[in-house]
C-alpha cells in the first residue's frame, strides 16, 4: 500500500460497470499544482490540446460500495458525501493500492486510471455553500424539488449531478448512488423540464427565423429557432451519415432519447437557458455534424458548445428557405440530409397557420 496525498477541486465519480455495485471516489492528482478546476464551463474555453493534457492527468482514488449503502453510508463514504458538497479545491491523504486501473467512459468524457483505496481522509475544511447545505439536510425533500432548489441560486448542473450521484438528494429512505452518466442526464432533464412547463410554455413566440452557430473539437452546431410554439429537436449525422435523432413538439418528451441519449437532456437545457433568458417561445432544432476521427470527449461539450453558440451573434430570416440556405454553408453533409431526416421541418411545412385562411 502506498499513503499519498492527493488534490480534488472537489469532483466525485460514480462509475456503473458492475452495478448495482459500484466505483465511487474522487477524481484529482497527487501534485496539487496539477490539479485543474474539472468545471466544463471553463474547458469550453480553452484549447482542446489544454483540456485534454488536463484530463489526462487526472487519477480517481476509488472504492467500491453497494447503490443502497447512501441510506447508511461508512466512513469512508459518509467523507465522498461531504466532499461532493464542496466548492474549494480539497486536500486528501489516501491508503492506495499500486496496482493501476483503468476507468473508461465515454458518456462522462473519463478516460483516466484509476487506484484503489479503503483509505481515504480529507484533510482540509470543506466550505459548503449554504443552500448545498440545507436542501441535503433536509431528508424529506424530493430530489426533483432539491435540484431545482440548488440550481435557482446556483445555476451549476455540475455540482448538483455531483451531489445527486452520491445519493445525497431526495427522501432518506429512498437514497441510492447514482451513476455519473445517469445522474448527469436526470439533473439536465428535471431542469430544463421545469423550465419549459413553469415558463417557457407561456413566453409569446418569436416572429422571424434565427440561426447560431459554433464549432467546436470536431463538432458544428447550428441552432435554428422557428416562430411556433414550443418543440425541440437534436439531429446528429457524422460525416460518415451516421444519424442519431430525437424530438418533441408541445410538451416534453415521456419516453428517454434513446438515439440521441444523454446529449439531448443536456442540448435541451442550454437551449432552455437561453429561451428563459430572452423570455421567448420557439421551436428549436439543433443539428449538430461529427467529423471523423472525433472521440467522445463527455456531454459535457453538447451542452457547453450550444451555449456557446447562443451566446454569439444571430442571424435573423424572414422565411424558412432563406434559413436553410444560410445552415448548408456550414455543414460538409448536404443539407437535404438533415432536412430529410427532420421531424420539425416535416410538421412546420404541413402545419396550416391562420393567416392561410384570413382573407381581407
Amino acid at each position: 500500500m502506498n499513503k499519498k496525498q492527493f488534490y480534488t477541486n472537489p469532483k466525485n465519480f460514480v462509475f456503473e460497470k458492475n452495478y448495482p455495485n459500484l466505483s465511487l471516489g474522487p477524481l484529482g492528482n497527487f501534485k496539487k499544482e496539477l490539479t485543474k478546476d474539472s468545471n466544463p464551463r471553463k474547458w469550453i474555453n480553452k484549447d482542446f490540446n489544454i483540456v485534454k493534457k488536463e484530463k489526462k492527468s487526472q487519477v480517481v482514488i476509488y472504492d467500491h460500495y453497494n447503490k443502497n449503502l447512501a441510506r447508511k453510508p461508512n466512513k469512508q463514504l459518509e467523507n465522498m458525501q461531504l466532499l461532493s458538497q464542496g466548492i474549494k479545491s480539497t486536500e486528501l491523504e489516501a491508503n492506495f493500492e499500486t496496482k493501476i486501473t483503468r476507468v473508461v467512459d465515454d458518456f462522462s468524457g473519463i478516460n483516466n486510471y484509476g487506484y484503489l483505496s479503503k483509505d481515504i481522509k480529507i484533510i482540509d475544511n470543506i466550505k459548503i455553500p449554504k443552500i448545498i447545505d440545507k436542501v441535503v439536510n433536509d431528508t424529506d425533500l424530493k430530489a426533483t424539488t432539491g435540484v431545482l432548489e440548488i440550481y435557482n441560486k446556483r445555476k451549476d448542473v455540475y455540482k448538483i449531478q455531483d451531489i445527486f450521484s452520491v445519493g445525497l438528494l431526495g427522501m432518506k429512505k429512498n437514497s441510492v448512488l447514482v451513476p455519473t452518466k445517469w445522474a448527469i442526464t436526470s439533473v439536465d432533464e428535471i431542469v430544463s423540464k421545469n423550465k419549459i412547463l413553469e415558463k417557457i410554455m407561456f413566453f409569446p413566440i418569436i416572429d422571424d427565423f434565427r440561426i447560431f452557430f459554433y464549432q467546436a473539437y470536431k463538432n458544428k452546431f447550428v441552432v435554428l429557432l422557428l416562430p411556433e410554439n414550443w418543440g425541440f429537436e437534436n439531429i446528429e449525422i457524422t460525416t460518415d451519415l451516421e444519424i442519431m435523432k430525437d424530438y418533441e413538439i408541445n410538451y416534453p418528451r415521456k419516453k428517454y432519447a434513446f438515439s440521441v441519449t444523454g446529449g439531448y437532456y443536456a442540448t435541451r437545457l442550454s437551449v432552455c437557458e437561453y429561451l428563459e433568458t430572452i423570455k421567448k417561445q420557439a421551436r428549436v432544432i439543433v443539428f449538430r455534424e461529427i467529423e471523423k476521427g472525433y472521440k467522445s470527449e463527455g456531454v459535457w461539450l453538447v451542452r457547453e458548445a450550444v451555449k456557446k453558440a447562443l451566446s454569439n451573434d444571430v442571424k435573423t430570416f424572414e422565411d424558412l428557405s432563406s434559413a436553410i440556405k444560410e445552415i448548408s454553408k456550414h455543414f460538409l453533409v448536404d443539407v437535404n440530409v438533415y432536412k430529410k431526416e427532420s421531424k420539425i421541418l416535416e410538421d412546420f411545412k404541413k402545419q396550416k397557420k391562420i393567416s392561410d385562411f384570413w382573407k381581407t
